[in-house]
């Protein structure tokens, strides 16, 4: 385990050195100080070995300058090393090793360093926003994103002794916030310094000041620091965060040290945050950024969200906030929602019933469902609790009514048999799976860009929500079971891939979220968890349907009424029995031909073979026959 230390010149070679030395001592562990020498693309001259020589000798100064502190803090009146000789080996501060490495590949080989030398934490001075710096900065830039240990981005301030006495951490509550804590809290204890920890509100209402200081209590506790009496807490009310922040800091701060996950935030603290008067001067204040190591997903995450954000057409800020206005209007339960799923059920329930495909596509173009479902998938993406209850909310409860309104349908309707658009919907397959998900990135796609919004009709046809519905109550009010299970299955994958879809469409367009609140953090991952697994799960029976389903050839309707004409042609001398209906489809891969009757007893096995042997000649010999009997009794009085 190790402190790693990264300076390139004798300007960075003393502070980095430093505040690296009390790191290491705070982490109990040594300090690897990389002096990085050369040229990139350069080969190895005579003047790297002197800047190697030269930094070398500016850090072994700071090293000893730091043991030399620290004996004369332990020999202070009052601590316990008053009275003894102290030695700078005998002091706290750790052993510091010193290696050389070139530009080339720098970032790579720090990598691997970070990798032989299991550290703990990788320091990098920043000193400049200028483009004469341009290389040094994509240097830490690439390091800050790529080094799988937490990384501190130090821009020190103009003090010669760069002291440690006060330390300042912000605290919002993210993963690389809490990093900063700890660091900052083994930093506290090892030097006996203060610490404050910082929440900025922006509203300036006394409400507003207990709410920040449970947001801060909270914050605290997650990292342990609620009972140490030596840390601050402390609520600030501002109009922003930098100006908080610089309020807090203007009381005599040595180390500022904030918790960051991107670049932008990273010149936003260094260069933005902190006015350069608190950095300048002999007290001038010492700024940091950190972010935590990063995991393998966190790396994927990282460069997956590099590649979108060069491939693909980023939206703007105003076209996300107009985005999420949009949708989280249309995902609300309201008068307008239920009148429109209303309409659209019936309209599709009415379709459905004359076997009408294009009043069903009519239906679609009226469904209100696809608005909360793309509101989910944008929710899921912004980690907005709040907002996917919403939606889900608005889900569920139109899923329930439209439910209703099929089965009063089915009920008031007669219906002999089910018509194909209602039995289309009864056997969904792993293309339907896909459709839904195409259709979500599709809707998702449109919905964000206005200038493409003429095509959401056509996605809204593509994506059936409510025709399936309506056929479950239907089915539902005409006992046929099975398809009423189909259709049910056919709208939650429809529902779960739409989601998924439009999830990765905001995702890949540039809606990220911003806050990281680990409880929304992992509600969040857990229904994006929960929604994977849903897809993966239905994906299966889904996938076998379609495989074990066997190629249709093309048939002229002259087949079916052949079937018919055959049946009735045999049942002319089977009175009183009489023929009700026949439907010829495919159920779970099979071929199955039904044959519906009216028969005043239920006919016995020699009779059905005779009629099975019939039906498969005019449909296949591997056809399933299935004979459903309504018992009729006909009663005549005659009168006296």
């Amino acid at each position: 385990m190790s402190v790693l230390a990264l300076v390139s010149n004798d300007q960075e070679a003393e502070p980095i050195t430093r505040w690296g030395c009390r790191f290491a001592q705070a982490l109990s562990t040594r300090l690897i100080v990389l002096c990085v020498v050369g040229r990139p693309d350069a080969t190895p001259r005579k003047e790297s070995s002197e800047e190697f020589a030269s930094l070398e000798q500016a850090v072994m100064q700071a090293v000893v300058n730091v043991r030399r502190e620290t004996s004369a803090q332990k020999a202070e009146p009052g601590t316990k090393a008053e009275n003894e000789t102290v030695s700078p080996e005998a002091s706290e501060i750790p052993a510091v090793d010193i290696e050389r490495l070139d530009r080339n590949g720098l970032d790579r080989k720090v990598v691997e360093v970070i990798a032989e030398q299991k550290a703990q934490c990788l320091l990098v001075g920043r000193y400049e926003k200028s483009r004469e710096n341009d290389a040094t900065l994509t240097l830490t830039n690439s390091l800050f994103s790529k080094a799988p240990c937490a990384t501190i981005l130090v821009r020190p301030g103009e003090s010669e002794s760069q002291k440690c006495s006060r330390i300042l951490v912000p605290a919002c509550g993210g993963p690389h916030s809490k990093v900063a804590l700890e660091l900052a809290n083994v930093l506290r204890k090892s030097a006996q310094c203060e610490m404050t920890v910082l929440y900025v509100q922006s509203d300036g209402s006394d409400e507003a000041l207990g709410v920040g200081e449970r947001r801060l209590g909270g914050v605290l506790r997650s990292v342990g620091l609620h009972d140490e009496p030596e840390v601050e807490g402390r609520v600030v009310l501002a109009n922003d965060v930098r100006s908080g922040i610089t309020k807090v800091a203007e009381e005599g701060h040595d180390l500022l040290l904030v918790g960051a996950s991107n670049v932008g935030m990273i010149r936003r603290t260094l260069f933005g945050t902190v006015p350069d008067r608190l950095l300048s001067g002999e007290d001038g204040m010492t700024v940091a950024v950190v972010r935590g190591g990063w995991s393998l997903i966190d790396r994927i995450k990282a460069r997956v969200e590099r590649w979108l954000n060069l491939t693909i057409p980023q939206l703007e800020r105003t076209d996300r906030v107009a985005l999420y206005e949009r949708l989280e209007v249309g995902s609300k339960w309201n008068f307008d929602f239920m009148m429109l799923i209303a309409l659209s059920t019936s309209i599709a329930a009415v379709g459905l019933l004359q076997d009408s495909a294009a009043v069903v596509i009519g239906a679609m173009l009226v469904a209100p469902l696809m608005s909360p479902l793309l509101g989910a998938g944008l929710a899921l993406v912004q980690e907005n609790l709040p907002f996917v209850l919403s939606a889900v909310r608005a889900i569920v409860s139109g899923f329930l009514f439209a439910l209703l309104i099929g089965w009063i349908f089915g009920t008031i309707v007669p219906l002999a048999q089910l018509t194909p658009e209602l039995a289309a919907r009864g056997g969904p397959t792993i293309l339907d799976l896909l459709i839904a998900f195409l259709s979500g990135v599709a809707a998702a796609h449109c919905t964000g860009r206005p200038n493409l919004s003429a095509a959401l009709p056509g996605v809204a046809i593509a994506a059936a929500l409510v025709p399936p519905i309506a056929t479950t109550g239907i089915a539902l009010a005409i006992n046929e079971m099975e398809v009423a299970r189909g259709a049910a299955i056919l709208f939650g994958t429809n529902v779960v891939a739409i989601i998924l879809g439009a999830a990765a469409s905001f995702y890949a367009g540039g809606v990220r979220a911003k806050r990281e609140s680990n409880a929304q953090r992992r509600w969040m991952k857990l229904a994006l968890l929960s929604l994977v697994l849903i897809v993966a799960a239905l994906s299966v029976p889904l996938a076998s349907l379609l495989v074990s389903q066997p190629r249709r050839t093309a048939q002229p309707p002259e087949v079916s009424q052949s079937l018919r004409g055959g049946v009735e042609q045999f049942l002319k001398s089977e009175k009183p029995r009489r023929l009700l209906g026949v439907r010829h489809f495919y159920e779970n891969g099979k071929e199955v031909v039904e044959v519906r009757l009216s028969a005043p007893n239920p006919p016995n096995q020699a009779w059905v073979q005779q009629l099975s042997k019939v039906v498969r000649a005019h449909a296949s010999e591997a056809a399933v026959v299935r004979i459903k009997t309504e018992l009729a009794t006909e009663v005549i009085l005659e009168g006296r």
